[in-house]
């Protein structure tokens, strides 16, 4: 049984998004795999191992082809993904030429990723296809053999760059201006600018003042004259299904930003997705091992995200419209995108087109394609379930009577002076809370995104030893209320519950033992969460 986190927050379904447009290179993005020869004279090697992201240039060569001859190439990737023209698989940044005339497969700009950062070597092309089926600019992945100047590099994925022929499925004006958000870098004037004019600074200024308006209510009416929310919003909820840790915005980083002259509005472009569908197994020794590669960092949780955008829509106050349009968005990403479509199968459908063509190049490789592609797509399917499941949840949620287990629900762990683990107890599987002293803390947490309405939280929960306190269920910020029910002592399972409300804000659930020493057994299969009418 997975754990499910809350990446997404108990959100609803519905929707409808635009699609994309076909373009040029379709048919290399629709399975072809081109075996590609990098030829870079020793004076560009030198130049390369003394100035990494300096252009060389170099041969472009594919067998049976013409060669592309003057193309442009420079070494590529950040802290975790960057290697050195010398070592075993640097990552490469190509342009064959500013003009269609020299074009490799339709692309005059694209990327050879190493996927340092994605066993894989399939997450990223995954990651893709699940966003711009949900209208979510993102560029689109194929792979690629490599060799350079004689030597197998193996297995790359080959990215399409960003340029206009990137841009034209998705904005009506391609003439605008598109900045790189650069490593950890938010929204301001001195972004790098991959296409437009580098003297015009006007809108990117506005959406900088924008953001920085210290009234919410002009801030928010400013931000919708110069940024596209919604689409905003569908990027949010994709970054969150696809647990994109190092994206926008869970760190500000790992993204583009397009100022679409036709509407003059920013839009998010989704960038550097080798590292999601994340992984974990906290307790490995337990058969819980569940999907997830870091906690949601959306601005539906006040002071969560530290990016300007979210910060600057939310703020310290929540505003109950923005939730429910977020809410809105992300069901239309999730109608388009997840509900109905297998993209565990697409992986495997993609590792097995990757494996037959290279079974003629190279088969060791194609072995580990396979392997590799395999492994991915247990990824892909895992992470799937998670999400399918929080939809389903927040359906059931919808109205007043339904009701979800929060069993399978990551619960955050936070404590000082004690302990929070699994424990299975009489055949019961259990979050198990001791405490071994007075004062701190010992609790579990989950945060919730839900709608407004009344809930009840319930649980079965079990004492030994609890002194100096007890036992109880709360909300997060309310610590010191007085009147909740405490369990004490040596109690055998006992129901407890609370009621509460949700208005403005979303609530964390809290599993709190309040003693000076003690134990607690909590029951998962019997942790429940209802709407009251």
């Amino acid at each position: 049984m997975h754990r499910v986190s809350p990446s997404l927050a108990l959100i609803l379904l519905g929707g409808v998004l635009p699609a994309a447009t076909p373009t040029r290179g379709d048919a290399l993005f629709a399975g072809e795999v081109p075996v590609i020869e990098l030829t870079i004279p020793d004076l560009g090697l030198k130049q390369l191992a003394q100035e990494p992201r300096a252009l060389v240039e170099f041969t472009l060569r594919e067998p049976g082809q013409q060669a592309l001859e003057h193309c442009s190439i420079k070494l590529k990737g950040s802290y975790g993904s960057f290697r050195q023209i010398n070592d075993a698989r640097p990552g490469f940044s190509i342009r064959t030429a500013k003009s269609t005339e020299q074009a490799f497969h339709g692309l005059t700009k694209f990327q050879l990723n190493n996927c340092a950062q994605d066993g894989s070597m399939i997450h990223e092309q995954l990651a893709g296809e699940i966003a711009r089926a949900a209208g979510v600019p993102a560029s689109r992945c194929a792979h690629a053999y490599v060799t350079m100047n004689g030597k197998v590099l193996g297995v790359y994925v080959i990215k399409e760059g960003f340029d206009g022929e990137f841009l034209r499925p998705f904005f009506q004006d391609t003439h605008g201006h598109l900045y790189d958000g650069g490593l950890h870098t938010d929204i301001n004037p001195g972004l790098e600018l991959d296409k437009g004019d580098p003297k015009d600074q006007t809108k990117i200024t506005e959406f900088t003042q924008a953001l920085r308006e210290g009234d919410p209510a002009k801030r928010r009416d400013r931000l919708a004259r110069i940024l596209d929310i919604d689409a905003y919003l569908r990027h949010l909820a994709i970054e969150n299904i696809l647990v994109h840790g190092d994206g926008y915005s869970y760190r500000a980083n790992n993204y583009r930003v397009y100022e679409d002259p036709s509407v003059g509005k920013f839009t998010f472009i989704l960038h550097g997705m080798d590292n999601v569908f994340g992984v974990d197994s906290w307790g490995q020794s337990s058969p819980r091992a569940y999907v997830f590669a870091s906690p949601v960092v959306a601005p539906l949780y006040p002071g969560a995200s530290v990016t300007a955008v979210a910060q600057a829509l939310w703020g310290d106050k929540q505003d109950r419209a923005l939730r429910e349009r977020f809410r809105q968005q992300a069901r239309a990403v999730y109608a388009q995108a997840i509900k109905g479509r297998d993209w565990a199968k697409r992986t495997e459908e993609v590792t097995a087109n990757l494996k037959a063509r290279l079974l003629a190049v190279d088969p060791k490789e194609a072995a580990r394609a396979e392997r590799r592609g395999l492994e991915g797509a247990a990824q892909v399917r895992r992470r799937m379930e998670i999400v399918r499941s929080q939809f389903e949840d927040a359906e059931k949620l919808g109205a007043p009577g339904g009701t979800i287990g929060l069993g399978p629900y990551i619960w955050n762990v936070s404590t000082d002076r004690g302990e929070v683990r699994e424990s299975k107890v009489e055949s019961r599987e259990c979050l198990y809370l001791k405490k071994a002293a007075a004062g701190g803390q010992v609790d579990a947490r989950l945060p919730l995104a839900l709608e407004p309405g009344r809930y009840r939280l319930s649980a079965v929960v079990r004492t030994r030893g609890v002194v100096g306190g007890g036992f109880r269920l709360r909300l997060g910020g309310e610590s010191d209320r007085r009147d909740l029910p405490i369990l004490a002592g040596d109690q055998d399972w006992q129901a407890v519950r609370i009621d509460f409300a949700v208005t403005d804000g979303d609530p964390t659930l809290v599993l709190e033992l309040r003693t000076d020493a003690g134990e607690a057994w909590v029951d998962r299969n019997d942790l429940r969460l209802t709407r009251l009418p």
